[in-house]
């Protein structure tokens, strides 16, 4: 009897220990995203359309179909070690009016965060391209569909990082930086000129 409890309960250690190193190697994405102080929009458009909580979902909808284990965390600073893509956003343009109104665009930047030390950032900004139904789409909507390409964006730009080995002789123009690699100005900002 002694032999099996015993067991069990290394058993238990173990599966404790595999569970927290796991844990520690998981990826956490911060939701919904936050607004840099200098941030730029208009305000009835960013509440009406929960820019931030839109953001951080299709963020994290698209990287956990490459990695499942991800989760979301609300407070990136209350991680003291492990891996977390905070979100900020920096501008939301355009206004109400759906597709009559304008272009609509989303600036964010992503800071990859290893154990309290920020390793790689990207800024990534999307708007709208139009379409067939552009004109007749509503801003929330325009809005969620560009919130959904940069999850996208976001989602490759993670999976070429875990890709590209460190101290790789990738150029940027084949490969982004890997994980803790200075990352030139130009790979950091994509203000996407063609339409």
């Amino acid at each position: 009897m002694y032999k099996k409890n015993m067991l069990g309960a290394v058993l238990v250690g173990v599966l404790l220990a595999a569970s927290a190193a796991r844990a520690d190697g998981m990826l956490q994405v911060q939701s919904p995203a936050v607004y840099d102080s200098a941030a730029y929009g208009v305000p009835r458009v960013k509440q009406e359309c929960a820019v931030d909580s839109t953001v951080a979902e299709h963020v994290f909808r698209k990287i956990v179909d490459k990695y499942p284990d991800t989760q979301q965390i609300q407070d990136p600073a209350k991680m003291e070690t492990g891996k977390v893509l905070k979100l900020t956003i920096l501008s939301v343009q355009g206004i109400g009016g759906g597709g009559w109104t304008g272009s609509k665009g989303i600036t964010v930047r992503a800071d990859l965060v290893q154990d309290g030390r920020t390793i790689q950032t990207l800024v990534r900004k999307e708007r709208s391209r139009g379409g067939l139904f552009g004109p007749v789409m509503g801003t929330c909507a325009i809005l969620d569909e560009v919130s959904e390409s940069l999850g996208q964006y976001f989602a490759i730009w993670l999976s070429k990082l875990d890709a590209t080995p460190a101290g790789s002789s990738a150029t940027a123009a084949s490969a982004q930086p890997a994980f803790g690699a200075a990352a030139s100005p130009a790979d950091q900002i994509n203000d996407q000129a063609e339409p």
